[in-house]
């Protein structure tokens, strides 16, 4: 493993105890300190809250009796900074009056009161949107707006409490209620009696409902978070005595299930911390390794220094080498030589250019020239190619300005050496000195 993965192994634990991290286009985990934006606090991040408030019902009773206490609570996890899902549940509980001040006389009994008292019991499953991330950029990130809907149940108890007025007719062995359309003739005895009844009946109704909401919150620190809430429930199919729907506003109290900003702030600077660790780990492995090739390149610096001063010894050797060289080739005849072709007497134009160069770098100087010929062939006929050689070599030389009585002596000599090889193909030119 490199010193650069466990540097980022280790970056990763630290990230991984809490606080926001980046990734780098190297693969490496940087972390950031806690900033309380929102991206870091609402990123796939629960929360649990409780409310409390007013109530209002559309009942048909005396608007003192259509507001009620509502309390409750609720989960929420939030995928994005900008929507979140989750599960709520609301009490209340209402009181519903009717006096009647005109009785029905066409119907026996009559109901002359009645008194409702109902539990609610609201649960649903919602949706919410952050209006403010809109502007993802705001400063006031502590701020957020949530619009949601939803679905829900409602599961309504209670009892009604009632008063009826009953008025019968007996008329020749017959009772009958006694409405305002009844006719009463004076032939027989009649009797009209009138009572009054009392009932107390429990009630109970389920609906579902479609709730509206506006949520104003605000953060208080990393953890908590307080807000206004203000719901809209439409409820369906609903009983005799349901409410139409309710109308709450309600104070919230949210616990987000984040690390605190001293855990997160612990984590970025432990992670920091072995970042740094690491960081200094690896120069120090780097600083050993400059010294080693420091000492190898300082090593190597002193083996060249001795190689060149067996170099510059090696030097001097062959210079004076050279120069005793030099002085025996000068006291020597200098010499030149034209090698032939076998059977032919043609100065190629490579030993050509090498024989004008050799007759430039002698002019001035009295020549001797020896032309011959290998050992295959008869006596005669190799003495006169060597003859045609010789003579080839003069034109040339004559070619470039050497006199013809500095070629002197001049000799062909046939097979006379007995070289069979390329060595007997020759013309030999040898400097005189005099």
């Amino acid at each position: 493993m490199t010193q650069t993965q466990a540097m980022t192994q280790a970056q990763a634990c630290a990230a991984g105890r809490g606080g926001a991290q980046d990734l780098t286009a190297g693969g490496e985990i940087v972390l950031t300190p806690p900033r309380d934006l929102n991206s870091e606090l609402r990123h796939r991040t629960w929360s649990v809250y409780t409310q409390g408030g007013l109530s209002w019902g559309n009942l048909d009773a005396k608007r003192s009796y259509r507001q009620s206490a509502a309390a409750g609570g609720g989960v929420d996890f939030t995928i994005r900074p900008w929507v979140r899902v989750g599960a709520e549940y609301i009490w209340s509980r209402y009181r519903r009056e009717q006096r009647l001040s005109a009785l029905d006389t066409k119907a026996m009994p009559v109901k002359a009161y009645g008194n409702y008292m109902m539990n609610l019991h609201n649960a649903k499953l919602g949706v919410g949107l952050n209006l403010m991330e809109i502007w993802p950029e705001r400063r006031a990130q502590w701020l957020n707006i949530w619009a949601g809907t939803g679905a829900g149940y409602t599961f309504g108890r209670g009892n009604e409490y009632g008063i009826h007025f009953s008025n019968t007719l007996t008329q020749g062995g017959k009772t009958t209620p006694l409405t305002g359309g009844a006719s009463i003739s004076n032939d027989d005895a009649i009797t009209i009696t009138g009572n009054v009844r009392t009932t107390n009946r429990h009630e109970r109704f389920n609906a579902f409902y479609i709730p509206a909401s506006l949520h104003v919150e605000a953060d208080l620190c990393r953890s908590l978070t307080v807000g206004l809430k203000g719901e809209m429930d439409w409820l369906l199919n609903r009983g005799d005595i349901a409410p139409k729907g309710y109308a709450f506003a309600l104070v919230t109290l949210r616990y987000n299930l984040v690390p605190s900003r001293a855990r997160v702030q612990r984590a970025y600077y432990e992670g920091e911390i072995s970042a740094l660790g690491g960081r200094l780990d690896a120069l120090r492995l780097e600083a050993d390794r400059s010294r080693a090739r420091a000492d190898e390149a300082e090593e190597a610096l002193r083996l060249a220094e001795t190689q060149n001063a067996d170099l510059q010894g090696l030097l001097s050797d062959c210079e004076e080498c050279r120069a005793r060289a030099e002085a025996v080739a000068s006291a020597a005849p200098a010499s030149h030589y034209v090698q032939f072709d076998h059977n032919s007497s043609h100065v190629g134009g490579a030993e050509a250019d090498r024989l004008r160069a050799f007759a430039r770098s002698v002019r001035g100087e009295r020549l001797a020239l020896v032309a011959e010929a290998s050992t295959p062939g008869g006596e005669d006929y190799n003495v006169r190619l060597s003859e045609r050689r010789l003579r080839r070599v003069v034109e040339i030389l004559v070619g470039e300005g050497l006199p013809a009585g500095d070629l002197r002596p001049a000799t062909a000599i046939g097979a006379r050496n007995g070289k069979p090889s390329a060595e007997g193909r020759r013309v030999t030119i040898t400097v005189v000195k005099e």
